[in-house]
């Protein structure tokens, strides 16, 4: 395998991990009513990912707090939702990301 095809192949494995790591997001935005696409998705995704590192790194012990509120307004105001539907989408996204992975353990036997 050459350099060049490898170089393809991780990025498209990039890119099909970013899509699938917004999906549940993108779906409890939707749920919720917001106005969403995949691609301000991943980057609303990136952003608070950074912004995180960069909070933990300078507040310390309160920048989970800081940050879930952050991320209340960010989707508030990129998505156009109330801080409660921010809220919402917020847990659904989890809760979304909890049954893709019992569904998978369960697919592959080491479910419940």
């Amino acid at each position: 395998m050459d350099i060049t095809a490898l170089i393809g192949a991780n990025t498209l494995l990039v890119i099909i991990t970013l899509i699938l790591s917004a999906l549940p997001l993108y779906f409890a935005v939707k749920l919720v009513g917001g106005h969403a696409g995949i691609v301000k998705i991943i980057l609303m995704s990136l952003l608070l990912s950074f912004a995180s590192m960069g909070a933990t790194f300078f507040i310390g012990v309160f920048a989970g707090l800081f940050m879930l509120i952050a991320t209340l307004f960010v989707y508030q105001l990129a998505f156009k939702i109330s801080l409660i539907k921010a809220f919402m989408a917020w847990v659904l996204q989890y809760v979304f990301v909890f049954i893709a992975i019992a569904v998978v353990l369960f697919l592959l036997g080491l479910g419940f």
